[in-house]
């Protein structure tokens, strides 16, 4: 069974909004293959027309993140789905976690890959749905500074400037990084600046900005500023990346499940035998395979893409149940163990 430990978790000074959830926008769509975002699945299955299933994407242009972006970028996905009766049709989502949830919630998508907090405050909020596999069990985070900031380490982050959206995974992150340095919270100006933060931080209108290892690091290639912590070296403050799916989806479709979970285990496979090709499949404009193979070089074995629910996994989700919990961003008790449901996984691993 899931059995929830007990995490410590920082006693925020604040109780946060609960309408509040991961907005990581910006942060997802660099980590995307604009190649992708107009590929809406295979045409028809040879004299049979192939039901569409509609996979909701944080950011613009339906590009998805991760695993599920390699397993799309090399033709995973729509081999696996077609295979199955399927074609994909993927729809981004500029809001991140609280717009897919609304999209859950109307029956305007099937799936989502994104990060697993909204997915608990959809479950607490009445929507059925479950997370199904991972497309990363490790997703990184980190703190950049201005580079006229005068920001050298997290200790001079008092008194200052800091881009983190009250209610999220990103603030949870520089909370925790406060008590770690002896910050007093009330004595940071925080600026809710997240759609436009990365001009924000870049005309000294934001001392320092909380957000994605990845869109961090690119803001450094770019001579915006300095990262001053991450969570490279400490896989307690990372969280993943999630696929998951309505209940009514899986009832109705589970093919289409486990051939989307087929395609994430294919991708997974590859990556782990053939790192060094990983990077030229989730390579951008603005993501080049320079700064994609820095954004993995922590750990360039790739292990993490493993569709499973490992221990560590379990711990990160643990860890934003718990954190949700005592900021009231939910308004009921979540079941991990009905949240997380590894039947569809099990049948695409056999």
């Amino acid at each position: 069974m899931f059995k929830i430990k007990n995490l410590k978790i920082n006693n925020l000074k604040k109780i946060l909004v609960p309408a509040l959830v991961l907005t990581l926008s910006l942060a997802l769509q660099g980590c995307g293959n604009s190649a992708n975002a107009n590929n809406n699945g295979s045409s028809a299955k040879d004299t049979q027309e192939l039901k569409t299933v509609k996979i909701a994407t944080p950011g613009q242009g339906g590009v998805l993140i991760e695993n599920a972006l390699l397993a799309q970028s090399l033709g995973y996905i729509d081999e696996e789905l077609k295979a199955a009766g399927y074609k994909a049709e993927y729809m981004g989502f500029a809001q991140a976690g609280p717009a897919i949830n609304e999209a859950f919630a109307a029956d305007e998508v099937d799936f989502a890959v994104y990060n697993e907090l909204p997915a608990i405050m959809a479950k607490s909020n009445g929507i059925d749905i479950k997370i199904i596999a991972t497309a990363t069990q490790d997703y990184n985070y980190a703190i950049i500074a201005n580079k006229d900031s005068g920001i050298t380490s997290a200790k001079d982050l008092a008194g200052k400037k800091v881009i983190a959206t009250t209610g999220t995974i990103l603030y949870k992150y520089f909370a925790d990084i406060c008590k770690e340095n002896n910050i007093d919270m009330s004595s940071v100006e925080l600026v809710n600046a997240q759609a436009d933060a990365n001009s924000v931080l870049a005309s000294g209108q934001a001392d320092a900005y909380v957000t994605a290892y990845s869109a961090a690091l690119q803001l450094e290639e770019a001579g915006t500023g300095s990262i001053i912590t991450d969570t490279t070296s400490n896989e307690d403050e990372r969280t993943g990346i999630v696929l998951a799916a309505k209940q009514d989806t899986l009832s109705s479709d589970p093919d289409a499940a486990v051939a989307l979970i087929k395609a994430f285990k294919k991708a997974a496979d590859f990556a782990k035998e053939n790192p060094d090709q990983v990077y030229g499949y989730l390579k951008t404009d603005n993501y080049t395979e320079d700064l994609l193979k820095k954004i993995y070089s922590y750990d360039t074995s790739f292990s993490y893409f493993e569709p499973s629910f490992s221990d560590i996994y379990k711990s990160h989700v643990e860890n934003q149940y718990e954190f949700a919990k005592e900021n009231k961003l939910i308004g009921s008790d979540v079941d991990l163990n009905s949240l997380l449901d590894d039947t569809y996984l099990n049948q695409a691993l056999k």
